[in-house]
């Protein structure tokens, strides 16, 4: 059950990355990312308050609320490097800093995966790199090497973001998922506010953010599942895949160019999740 709504996480959270990295080419990454957050935290309050919880800590409340702030920041960061440079690297670079952080955690932990799942994991954080080496002539100088040290600290982020949402108890239903949201708009609607950079977006840009917003908190439901049933390093790893959606949308709709060595990635990644998958 873990693999499954790990990869599902993947599979939405690639496609909430792409349509934000095209709304924030039209309009301030972090007001994209504020928005898109409140959007989701609206959405999450019905969906946590009709299956409700067994019984929510303080404990809980506070890693909901840090994961949350993690991956507030982490968004601004991420959606300000996909702004600047190409989706299909951001993306990639930004999944491997965050792969790496609770793969060592759930280590440091006790958790012992299977050999087969170590290789997995492995070659899915090499496939996650490699998608993410972009055509030379394509490098942007000066602006491709800021969205790079964007996108890893974004990572960064993203990796706390899972080691603290896995910390969270199950009897606290899907809670979590609106304190996290709730957190996380907060703090960004608080930079938007104190930066004075708040303008009405247009029409297009609404139904984009919207459905980032939709997209991401479905992703952290299927990934709150996903930790509940599972280990958090192999569930974050294969949450992580999230660059083979958001590549392959930009390949499609944006035209991207992709090199062989970046298709072969995608198919060492394919290979990854079913080492993975087993444990």
């Amino acid at each position: 059950m873990s693999p499954f709504f790990a990869l599902l996480s993947a599979v939405l959270v690639g496609g909430a990355d792409f349509l934000g990295g095209l709304a924030s080419r039209r309009g301030w990454a972090v007001r994209v990312a504020a928005r898109a957050q409140g959007i989701g935290f609206v959405v999450s309050l019905p969906v946590a308050a009709v299956l409700g919880a067994d019984r929510l800590t303080a404990s809980d409340a506070g890693w909901s609320i840090a994961s949350g702030v993690a991956v507030g920041v982490g968004l601004a960061l991420f959606y300000t490097a996909m702004a600047l440079g190409q989706i299909s690297v951001a993306a990639p670079s930004a999944a491997v800093a965050g792969a790496l952080l609770p793969v060592g955690v759930g280590l440091a932990r006790g958790e012992r995966p299977g050999a087969a799942a170590l290789v997995g994991i492995a070659a899915a954080i090499v496939a996650i790199g490699v998608v993410s080496l972009a055509p030379a002539h394509e490098s942007g100088g000066d602006t491709a090497g800021r969205a790079l040290v964007l996108a890893l600290l974004a990572g960064l982020c993203f990796g706390v973001f899972y080691v603290s949402l896995s910390q969270v108890g199950r009897e606290a239903g899907l809670w979590p998922v609106s304190l996290s949201r709730g957190a996380s708009s907060g703090l960004l609607g608080l930079v938007v506010a104190t930066l004075g950079r708040d303008q009405p977006p247009g029409r297009g840009l609404v139904r984009l953010t919207a459905s980032v917003g939709v997209l991401e908190v479905a992703a952290v439901i299927a990934l709150l599942i996903a930790f509940r049933h599972g280990t958090l390093a192999i569930a974050a790893v294969l949450a992580s895949l999230y660059p083979v959606t958001t590549v392959l949308l930009a390949r499609v709709v944006l035209h991207e160019r992709l090199t062989r060595l970046q298709l072969a990635a995608v198919g060492l990644a394919l290979v990854a999740v079913a080492l993975v998958s087993t444990g």
